[in-house]
């Protein structure tokens, strides 16, 4: 009994070994179709960047610190108000105070704050919580216009630090570190998608072709 099973066993193995090489075929049998296949894909690649759009993104940043020569304790104030009211970055009041300096560059503080919504002007370190207060705040700023990265990323960190110090009545939280260089990258990776698209293509139509060639109910002979 043993040995009958084992026979059928392996059997059933040489049958499974021979069904996928009945479809390994059957996929090197339509390598026109793959090849036409992938090549869509590469098509459908150019299309979605175009239609994506690419384009060059400018990045600055420019740092804010709680520092008071000789107070400890009001230092240790500006770091809890730098890290509880980092939402102030996109007030009317913060927006106005940028706008007025960004007056060259016709900037609004309408402007400005739809670039904050959008996640174009942040802050970041800032945390609500006192164990994981951020000592030192970051503003960045992303921006299409490699002429105006720098003036909105210093003036909006200026008004904000203004508009922190306001609130405390003191004059502890400072610009540690204007922005004085932008970095530059591109919004679209274009090789990664012209190799996306064609490398999916070929992996499905070869999976496809394989898929349906292991499980078709016709008896075929490798």
């Amino acid at each position: 009994k043993d040995e009958k099973e084992g026979k059928q066993i392996e059997a059933a193995d040489f049958d499974i070994l021979e069904t996928t090489l009945v479809a390994i075929r059957e996929v090197w049998k339509k390598k026109i179709l793959v090849i036409l296949l992938t090549l869509a894909g590469f098509l459908v690649a150019l299309i979605f960047i175009n239609i994506k759009g690419n384009s060059v993104q400018y990045y600055s940043s420019a740092t804010l610190f709680s520092a008071v020569y000789g107070s400890y304790s009001e230092s240790n104030e500006g770091v809890a108000v730098m890290n509880r009211y980092a939402d102030l970055i996109k007030s009317s009041r913060v927006c106005n105070r940028a706008a007025q300096s960004l007056a060259d560059f016709n900037i609004t503080a309408s402007d400005l704050q739809k670039m904050v919504s959008a996640g174009m002007i942040r802050v970041g370190g800032a945390s609500t919580k006192s164990t994981s207060y951020g000592y030192k705040l970051t503003i960045s700023v992303y921006s299409d216009s490699e002429m105006r990265v720098l003036p909105i990323t210093n003036a909006m960190a200026s008004a904000f630090a203004e508009e922190l110090n306001d609130l405390t009545g003191s004059s502890a939280i400072q610009v540690m570190d204007e922005a004085t260089a932008y970095a530059s990258f591109n919004t679209l990776n274009v090789f990664l998608w012209l190799l996306i698209f064609p490398v999916a293509a070929f992996i499905l139509t070869c999976g496809v072709i394989f898929v349906l060639a292991f499980f078709s109910p016709w008896v075929r002979s490798v």
